[in-house]
């Protein structure tokens, strides 16, 4: 019995350690996202409309560079390649022709 109660509360433990790493990867992604977009903002002025739109595509960004598997460096190399592009679409339909070149200049070529 005491086994029982002692394994259950181990159980317990190891649930509440989980979820508390994953909440510390969304605070550190949504911090990663927030700090970018406010750089981006330093140099390329856009409205609250668009810097809205930018935290999003930052944080998408952020959550699938998460999910790259580090083991497979092959492929990792070949996924981040391809959220990178994907991160570029998005930042060229949200900002102007030239905020995209300037973003392009400044943080893309870094």
């Amino acid at each position: 019995m005491k086994k029982l109660i002692t394994l259950c509360l181990f159980s317990v433990a190891l649930l509440f350690n989980s979820q508390n790493s994953a909440a510390q990867n969304t605070l550190e992604i949504n911090a990663e996202a927030n700090t970018k977009t406010k750089e981006l903002r330093k140099i390329i002025k856009f409205d609250s409309n668009k810097m809205n739109d930018v935290y999003k595509a930052y944080e998408e960004f952020g959550v699938s560079k998460k999910r790259i598997n580090t083991s497979d460096i092959a492929n990792s190399a070949e996924r981040l390649e391809k959220i990178n592009k994907v991160l570029d679409e998005r930042l060229q339909g949200i900002l102007s022709e030239e905020q995209y070149v300037t973003y392009l200049k400044y943080f893309r070529d870094r």
